[in-house]
């Protein structure tokens, strides 16, 4: 579904959030703070669990919300299960659990509670016949390097909330994640390092087949002639639209080590016409012109507003009236419970970086009319935890 707006009609974030905070709360808010009282009061729960009309909706809730408070032991138990190879002992098939305490090196009972963790959460099942099978969500993630990179990944992440409120209020500013991602928002980008370089590229191209997909799905780039990625990594996205629009001509721009990777990555691939890789800052370098459409992926959420604006302007200055700029990335809003998990999870993630937030698209919107495009239009992909669409023309 796509949604058209002209750029002007979008207000800065900041200009709404003074305004709200100048008049008094709207009917809505008002009915959402009554309904919260009434639903803070135990009689009215209890109520509400024994109607007819209201029991299963009730329970459903109850449920939701045990799962929130519980959540961060789920979360460690699917690290565990991967870390400690059980989900790889068995992708082959059934596994008595005799075997499979020899296989992760865990102790029969210590494995007993794992394997039970793991089953309430969907990631295996377990048989009366003593033997362990991989259910629907632990087969997802043993097949998906992606997915195994991220869990794998949140060690970090995990270590940077032990604290949480000190990540929210700002009085903790060293962080696992900012030493992993410490070109970004420092002002140094261009002088990245390759072994920084190499950590990071390899992680955004391990988790990127799947939002790939999701970009392709949702736009047909075959519209185009010609497409640069800015900030393209080691040329995932590039590789799989590559494949899915084999006559379209490709080139990449990325800081010069994050290129290198790219150009060598390229080189052992059976693609008809290798992408042009091209080196150097996308916020100092003038941008490579003549491409009828750019692309920005996961970019712009890992930078501050005044970052982006100036990104943007960069590529305003290489584009053409006619020419369109794809951006796709995590955003903000509430359109589903999908979309809602991917901002608190990424908007979470990019305050432990240090750097960047999730916008809704109104605001990229309002951002590309100030860098000098004229309207925009957003399309929604089938799974909004991976991205959501903005298409900004000249």
């Amino acid at each position: 579904m796509t949604a058209s707006f002209p750029a002007s009609r979008s207000n800065g974030h900041e200009a709404e959030a003074v305004e709200a905070d100048a008049r008094p709360p709207g009917w809505r808010t008002r009915m959402k703070a009554w309904r919260a009282a009434l639903v803070a009061r135990p009689g009215f729960r209890r109520l509400a669990q024994r109607l007819p009309g209201s029991k299963t909706y009730s329970r459903a809730r109850e449920t939701e919300l045990f799962g929130i408070v519980t959540g961060f032991v789920q979360s460690q138990i699917l690290f565990a299960a991967l870390q400690s190879g059980l989900l790889d002992a068995l992708t082959a098939g059934p596994v008595g659990t005799s075997e499979l305490s020899a296989r992760t090196g865990l102790p029969p009972d210590r494995l007993r509670r794992l394997l039970q963790g793991a089953q309430s959460i969907g990631l295996i099942g377990l048989g009366r016949d003593g033997y362990v099978t991989l259910d629907d969500h632990g087969s997802v993630i043993a097949a998906d390097g992606g997915l195994r990179a991220m869990i794998h990944h949140h060690a970090l992440l995990y270590r940077d909330l032990a604290d949480p409120l000190a990540l929210f209020d700002g009085s903790r500013s060293e962080t696992e994640m900012r030493r992993l991602w410490s070109y970004a928002g420092s002002g140094r980008e261009s002088a990245v390092q390759p072994g920084d370089a190499a950590a990071y590229s390899a992680l955004m191209a391990a988790s990127q087949s799947m939002l790939s997909d999701e970009i392709l799905d949702a736009y047909d780039f075959g519209r185009h002639h010609s497409l640069i990625d800015i900030g393209g990594g080691e040329g995932a996205f590039l590789s799989a639209v590559a494949a899915r629009f084999p006559g379209l001509r490709l080139s990449l721009f990325d800081l010069p080590p994050v290129a290198a990777r790219a150009r060598e990555k390229f080189s052992t691939q059976a693609l008809g016409d290798c992408p042009r890789c091209h080196a150097g800052s996308f916020f100092d370098d003038p941008l490579p012109r003549g491409h009828d459409c750019v692309t920005l992926v996961r970019v712009l959420f890992d930078h501050e507003d005044s970052a982006v604006l100036r990104l943007l302007h960069n590529v305003r200055s290489a584009m053409e009236p006619g020419q369109t700029l794809v951006i796709a990335e995590p955003m903000a809003g509430d359109r589903s419970r999908g979309q809602r998990y991917a901002t608190a999870y990424f908007g979470t993630y990019v305050l432990a970086m240090g750097s960047g937030r999730c916008r809704a698209p109104e605001e990229i919107g309002a951002l590309a009319r100030q860098a000098g495009f004229a309207r925009f239009e957003v399309t929604h992909c089938r799974s909004p935890l991976m991205a959501t669409i903005v298409v900004a023309f000249p």
